[in-house]
């Protein structure tokens, strides 16, 4: 039942961005987001020169946009539907941010993760732990990841309990008034 809800919930959520991606609906969507994701961010301390990624960015890549208007940085989204990445593009281009996000297709198992300052991983985005642990393979040591989940009390909708990533740990949390939680987390030692 959980699952499939969940799946529900994003069959709808993707379907709802990819009808309004580049659309004045569109814009007034990232509008509303906007003091919302600058006060999330806050707590990844995006400084100028950082290499940003974001995995499962979708057909409106509002945290994309959002913060390449708000933080000097380099920016890229990755996602794994053709038309989300299409539909994203051009809202990018709309904004005329072309210069500092870049959109790309792709599976998150496959990417290089190194050289990446902050990654973000979209609420959704699945196969969660096996991506994790991509990131954690791949990425800097000294590299953060904001990773998204519903609020505890949502966790009944989506199947899962509260959880920390082999190989990480939680630096800060940030509650979202649209009931999603982001975790900023950073890789723990290796074992040798």
């Amino acid at each position: 039942m959980t699952r499939k809800s969940k799946s529900a919930h994003d069959v709808v959520l993707r379907s709802f961005e990819k009808a309004i991606a580049a659309t004045f609906i569109g814009n007034i969507y990232t509008a509303f987001f906007r003091r919302m994701t600058i006060n999330e961010f806050r707590m990844a301390d995006i400084q100028p020169g950082h290499r940003v990624l974001h995995v499962g960015c979708g057909s409106v890549p509002n945290t994309l946009l959002i913060l390449a208007e708000a933080y000097e940085a380099s920016y890229a989204g990755l996602d794994r539907d053709t038309s989300a990445v299409a539909r994203a593009r051009e809202m990018v281009r709309d904004y005329e941010l072309d210069e500092h996000v870049t959109i790309e297709e792709g599976d998150a198992l496959a990417v290089d993760y190194a050289g990446f300052d902050l990654i973000i991983l979209s609420l959704g985005v699945e196969p969660r732990n096996a991506i994790l642990a991509a990131m954690r393979n791949g990425m800097e040591d000294d590299a953060k990841i904001v990773a998204r989940k519903p609020w505890d009390f949502m966790d009944r909708l989506y199947g899962r309990k509260e959880f920390i990533p082999h190989g990480f740990r939680v630096v800060d949390t940030f509650h979202r008034p649209d009931f999603i939680k982001s975790l900023l987390l950073e890789p723990v030692e290796r074992q040798g």
